[in-house]
């Protein structure tokens, strides 16, 4: 009898410290800032993603060479830069919306663009803004780390 009435007192301390113990969920916010850019743990702090993909008002727009390499770096604590030598900040402060603020390597001049996060996951990010003639542009990236 004292054994059952040790393992019982042992499974409700068991259960009472499970169900006891918080398991913190991510904002969705959050969630698209850790699909992006990483979660900032141990090797996990910047992820890059490679254009895949290019929509003008749905018609494929074929890569050039250079397009075909093109690729985007976006570090955990807001970094961004990419493989034309740009450099600047990124955020997502609504969901689905991703702003990059960065210098201009040509020009030298700071400028932000504003992106329609149509869809990430952790291998994927489509993104989707109008261009100056009215135009949606859609860019498909895949992740390459």
């Amino acid at each position: 009898m004292k054994l059952y009435l040790s393992y019982f007192l042992f499974l409700i301390t068991l259960f009472i410290t499970i169900s006891c113990s918080k398991i913190e969920v991510a904002s969705p916010i959050e969630f698209q800032k850790q699909l992006l850019s990483g979660t900032g743990t141990f090797q996990n702090t910047k992820h890059i993603w490679q254009l895949d993909s290019t929509q003008l008002n749905g018609v494929i727009v074929p890569l050039s060479f250079s397009g075909k390499n093109f690729k985007k770096t976006f570090n955990y604590d807001g970094g961004y830069s990419d493989t034309d030598n740009n450099n600047g900040v990124w955020e997502i402060n609504t969901i689905n919306k991703l702003k990059q603020t960065f210098i201009s390597n040509a020009s030298l001049i700071q400028d932000s663009i504003t992106y329609d996060i149509v869809y990430i996951n952790s291998v994927q990010l489509k993104l989707s803004k109008k261009i100056s003639n009215g135009q949606v542009a859609i860019y498909t990236f895949k992740i390459v780390n």
